[in-house]
């Protein structure tokens, strides 16, 4: 059970990274662009982009700073149980 909680805690933060990944690039900026505007290390990006994740903080940032609309939760098909992530949200 606690095997497959972390695979599916890695498998959550690589299609975070890869949804990051793709925001960044629609919006034309570089990982060092959006880590300087975030005030962040470029390093700090490319963790979460590949799935290694970070601070919620960082977190919450890079979604401010990539102008992700959080209305779009009114369009994601949220999930009722404890799986449901800010996954559901981009």
């Amino acid at each position: 059970m606690e095997r497959e909680l972390l695979i599916e805690q890695v498998n959550t933060s690589k299609k975070l990274g890869v949804a990051l990944k793709r925001l960044r690039k629609a919006k034309g900026l570089t990982q060092t662009e959006l880590a300087r505007q975030i005030n962040v290390r470029q390093a700090t990006i490319s963790d979460f982009e590949n799935g290694r994740g970070g601070t919620i903080e960082t977190l919450l940032k890079m979604i401010q700073a990539l102008k992700v609309n959080m209305a779009m939760s009114n369009k994601a098909k949220l999930k009722t149980s404890s799986k449901s992530s800010v996954m559901d949200l981009l």
